[in-house]
């Protein structure tokens, strides 16, 4: 299946207009991959739990020292806006 699509300029912006037919939500991220004769777009990939989960390991492990208390700190709040940003 392929689609027809519109190209204009907003600001310093290029901008693509796709059909709603194909399911695209507003503010949802894609990957564009130029190529010789075109582009491609796919769905950026979200992070799995698992990857998350791997990101953060040991962040509550070791000492009880107030510094290490906020880095971990730091990291778990990190990785909390990163899983956000993923769901």
């Amino acid at each position: 299946m392929s689609n027809i699509v519109s190209v204009f300029q907003l600001g310093s912006s290029t901008v693509v207009t796709l059909p709603k037919k194909l399911g695209f939500k507003p503010g949802q991220k894609l990957e564009v991959k130029k190529s010789k004769n075109g582009a491609t777009l796919k769905l950026e990939k979200k992070k799995t739990l698992l990857e998350i989960l791997e990101e953060t390991r040991g962040a509550w492990a070791g000492g009880t020292d107030w510094e290490d208390y906020q880095k971990r700190r730091k990291l778990e709040i990190a990785a909390a806006k990163k899983m956000r940003k993923a769901w």
